[in-house]
């Protein structure tokens, strides 16, 4: 990805890991609770930046735990969910509470039918340090037995399921990231990476519960930010559209 207003341009590379740490707990009547952990490594690699550019290359890295909440009256056509999080966002040269996040979402959505589901959730973002609200939709809708569409706030999918075995889908999501670095002052400081991917997926059953997914498209609305954990700005730039290739294993644990 070329910056816009500087020379120079940017690639990442990521490894993400993910996994529920238990199956779905219910410490009440209609309420379920899904606890997961994710840790995240991000490699950036600047290429032909000039002299005193304020951003250097950096491995980053990230370390999540969130819970998702449902609740459903038996009976109710109404699902209301939560999920919150914290993480650990970091290039681990020295932590302290700046390398703290805290995300909370909720949302509410009524099932017209069996195939139709339909919705509005709000979130807040970094709620300890420079906070972010959004609100979005959220739908799910079963358009036949093989063909299905979801929408959750800026991420959408469109699925075609020809049968047990394959998948197909095409997916747009945002995918960029914050972290808290130090810089060649040592001070403490944000670096946010905005983008929006949209690509073409195929996910294969390998065998039993095991799928291999192997994906690709296009970056768009890039960005790069540098800025004090307060929010305060020292850099920022666009970047051109770039791509994105992805491979991914995935195991249906029950």
């Amino acid at each position: 990805m070329e910056l816009d207003d500087t020379a120079g341009e940017l690639e990442t590379y990521t490894l993400d890991a993910r996994s529920v740490l238990s199956g779905p707990i219910s410490p009440m009547n209609n309420l379920t609770l899904l606890p997961m952990i994710q840790y995240k490594a991000t490699r950036l690699n600047w290429k032909d930046t000039p002299a005193g550019f304020p951003i250097e290359d950096e491995d980053v890295h990230s370390i999540a735990l969130s819970t998702y909440a449902l609740y459903n009256q038996q009976g109710s056509p109404w699902v209301f969910a939560g999920w919150a999080r914290a993480e650990l966002a970091t290039d681990f040269q020295h932590i302290n509470g700046d390398d703290m996040t805290f995300d909370v979402i909720a949302g509410a959505a009524y099932k017209f039918s069996d195939r139709l589901t339909f919705g509005l959730g709000v979130a807040a973002i970094n709620l300890n340090n420079d906070e972010d609200f959004m609100i979005g939709p959220v739908l799910d809708w079963k358009v036949s037995d093989t063909f299905r569409v979801g929408i959750l706030g800026p991420d959408a999918t469109a699925s075609y399921t020809p049968d047990e075995n394959w998948e197909f889908s095409l997916r747009g999501y945002a995918a960029g990231d914050e972290w808290n670095i130090r810089d060649a002052a040592g001070q403490s400081t944000t670096l946010d990476l905005d983008s929006y991917r949209v690509g073409l997926f195929a996910d294969r059953r390998l065998g039993g519960d095991l799928w291999l997914r192997v994906g690709g498209g296009v970056t768009l609305m890039n960005e790069i930010e540098i800025k004090s954990p307060s929010g305060n700005r020292a850099y920022k730039d666009d970047m051109d559209d770039g791509w994105f290739g992805e491979i991914a294993l995935r195991l249906n644990v029950w």
